[in-house]
């Protein structure tokens, strides 16, 4: 998933083991897969991920950000 801007809400339900982000250098690499229903909402916030579930409960799933280098080539 790409996360870009103020947050994204699940549209439908999603397994989520890496989050990248918006300048697509960097990612946050979770430790365990994440488990998103339709409804439930994602941000990123303090060096890290906050999910915000339907029910209004707010979790902040373990990971690490990383960077990610990637090489072009034009052929």
């Amino acid at each position: 998933m790409i996360l870009t801007g103020e947050g994204v809400t699940a549209p439908r339900m999603l397994l989520l083991n890496r989050i990248e982000f918006e300048s697509g250098c960097s990612v946050f690499e979770l430790e365990r897969p994440l488990f998103l229903n339709a409804g439930d909402r994602l941000w990123a916030a303090d060096g890290g991920v906050v999910v915000e579930r339907a029910s209004g409960d707010r979790e902040r799933p373990a990971g690490a950000m990383a960077t990610v280098y990637r090489r072009w080539r034009l052929l």
